[in-house]
């Protein structure tokens, strides 16, 4: 296990202070007791003091040169580094612990820019396909309308796809906005005392009405004998469970189940809405409350979506001090499970 410069440092000036006190005692016994005639050996004495005085100075001096070489390189690197150069990273075979610390902290610190960088441009780029597939639509639409459109019924349909894509971008700036706020911890929350039950007994009787068209089954399983009482937006929690009811009758053939289950223990109230439909990739689990993200058989765009309701709900759920999961496997259904704190500790933890 390497040493720390400070156990270095101090060995070094234990042994240069033992060392010089040895040849001191030395000089001073040879000064006191040898005939004064007798010089010579007492110069050679004084002067192997001064010389190994001078040779611990020069292994100190390169003791801490090899300590603060990583802080040269890191220094050099640093002037380099910019959005498009964050995969320079740092080896060294210094021995000195604080060092190799320093370095793997600095190679850490560039790996997560990096992959924060990657993120952003990826996002950028969903972003700009998202708005680019409605704005095409828009004006390829007008166009035809504009050079061969005759009667007003074919304008009036021409306006009314216009304005579902209208309505389609508009939905995904507002998504964005959502985000975007929630990134820079300004996402308004009206936090307000909030008993869950009621909200998943009307979130019920809505996924009752959105699978009827589909003939499949929604039940509601509850495991608590009292209230289960948060602290939150009532308005946006509500938009996370629409979300995940959606995608869990979205993403479930005819015919198949949806259970909504509403549990607590001494701490926190859990919420989960289990389908038996497509099932997630394991592949795909961990990216799925990514922005834009959509897996080919999972999260596609001919179904709907912008690919930012599981974006929006983990961002909700966060701010109220929780925690989204889901675990899911191919063909058999996924299960999305939202953990809240109760009224007690969420009062109490930062706002």
């Amino acid at each position: 296990m390497p040493l720390s410069a400070r156990t270095r440092l101090t060995i070094w000036a234990i042994a240069a202070l033992t060392a010089c006190s040895a040849i001191g005692a030395a000089i001073g016994f040879a000064w006191h007791c040898c005939p004064a005639s007798n010089c010579t050996d007492k110069s050679l004495l004084l002067g192997a003091m001064l010389l190994l005085i001078a040779t611990l100075i020069a292994l100190f001096r390169r003791l801490v040169d090899r300590c603060l070489k990583p802080l040269d390189n890191m220094a050099q690197r640093c002037r380099t580094i910019d959005i498009n150069h964050l995969d320079q990273r740092i080896t060294t075979a210094n021995r000195c612990r604080e060092a190799q610390t320093l370095v793997f902290e600095y190679n850490n610190m560039l790996e997560r820019l990096q992959k924060e960088a990657e993120r952003i441009r990826r996002f950028s780029g969903d972003a700009s396909h998202e708005l680019r597939t409605p704005l095409t639509i828009l004006r390829g639409e007008t166009e035809v309308a504009l050079r061969w459109a005759k009667e007003p019924e074919e304008f009036r349909e021409t306006l009314q796809s216009n304005m579902e894509e209208i309505k389609r971008m508009g939905r995904i700036l507002e998504e964005l906005l959502v985000l975007s706020k929630s990134d820079a911890g300004e996402l308004h929350l009206n936090r307000e005392r909030i008993n869950l039950l009621d909200i998943v007994q009307e979130i019920y009787s809505q996924a009752k009405t959105l699978a009827a068209g589909k003939q499949i089954n929604v039940a509601l399983n509850i495991n608590v004998d009292e209230e289960v009482v948060v602290v939150g937006d009532d308005l946006r929690l509500r938009q996370v469970f629409t979300n995940l009811i959606t995608n869990a009758i979205r993403y479930t053939s005819a015919g198949g189940n949806v259970v909504i289950h509403l549990g607590r223990d001494a701490q926190h109230a859990r919420i989960s809405v289990c389908d038996n439909g497509i099932g997630i990739e394991d592949e795909h689990l961990p990216h799925i409350f990514e922005r834009f993200y959509r897996s080919d058989e999972a999260r596609n765009r001919a179904a709907g979506g912008s690919g930012l309701g599981l974006a929006i709900a983990h961002s909700i759920v966060s701010a109220h001090h929780g925690e989204i999961k889901v675990t899911s496997s191919p063909g058999q259904g996924s299960d999305f499970t939202v953990i809240l704190p109760l009224a007690d500790q969420q009062q109490s933890a930062p706002q």
